[in-house]
C-alpha cells in the first residue's frame, strides 16, 4: 500500500502550520498552502474538504501529543487525587508553555474559527477524562458523591482559570501562576473529598 497519500497529508499539515505561524489562520488561504508545495489547491481539497478542517489539521498536531500524556495520567496507578492533581498540572502547564512558545497554535484552542470542530473535542475528551478520575476516586471512596459527571464539571469549573484555554489567553503569562494553580487544584481535590 503507497503510503504517499498520508505524506502529502503530512506535507500539507506543515505547510499550513508554517502559515499560520507566520500569517495567522484568518489571513492562510488553501491557494498559498498549495502554492507553496508547489501544487494545485485541488489536490488540498483531496486530503482536506475545506480551510477549516485543514486548521483543525494543524490544531490536532499538538493536541495528540498532550491528550496522549493526560491519558496515560488517566490509566496510570496512582490514587485519584494525585492523578486529578497531576492531570490539571500538566494540563495547565502545556497551555501556559504552548501560548509563550507556540503563540499561533495555541489561538486556534483559544480562539477558534467559527466552524472549527476540533476545539470542541478536545474540550469533550477533557470532560470525559477528568470524569475517568472522579469516578474512580469515588469508587475508591477518595471523593464523595455519587454522580461523577457532576462532580467532574464541578472541578473543572473550580480550576477553569488554569485549564480552560481561553481563560489562560486572557491571563497571559504570569510568574505567579504555578503557585495559583497548585492551590486552585488542591482547594478542588478538598472540594471533592468534602461534598456531601
Amino acid at each position: 500500500m503507497s503510503r504517499a497519500p498520508e505524506a502529502t497529508r503530512s506535507r500539507l499539515i506543515a505547510a499550513a502550520t508554517a502559515e499560520i505561524r507566520k500569517i495567522g489562520p484568518r489571513r492562510m488561504t488553501v491557494l498559498h498552502v498549495a502554492g507553496g508545495l508547489g501544487m494545485s489547491h485541488a489536490n488540498v481539497y483531496r486530503h482536506f474538504p475545506d480551510k477549516t478542517a485543514l486548521i483543525d489539521a494543524v490544531l490536532n498536531g499538538w493536541l495528540k501529543g498532550l491528550e496522549q500524556r493526560l491519558g496515560e495520567i488517566v490509566e496510570g496507578p496512582d490514587p485519584a487525587d494525585d492523578k486529578l492533581e497531576r492531570y490539571f498540572a500538566t494540563l495547565s502547564r502545556a497551555y501556559a508553555e504552548t501560548l509563550r512558545d507556540d503563540p499561533a497554535i495555541f489561538r486556534l484552542l483559544a480562539e477558534p474559527e467559527p466552524d472549527a470542530d476540533e476545539p470542541a473535542r478536545h474540550r469533550q475528551r477533557i470532560i470525559q477524562q477528568v470524569g475517568r478520575i472522579v469516578e474512580e476516586g469515588m469508587s475508591t471512596r477518595l471523593f464523595a458523591g455519587s454522580e461523577a459527571r457532576r462532580s467532574a464539571q464541578l472541578a473543572l469549573d473550580l480550576a477553569h482559570r488554569f485549564v480552560d484555554a481561553r481563560a489562560v489567553l486572557l491571563t497571559g503569562d504570569d510568574p505567579s501562576s504555578d503557585a495559583r494553580r497548585d492551590r486552585a487544584i488542591r482547594a478542588v481535590i478538598r472540594s471533592l473529598g468534602s461534598r456531601k
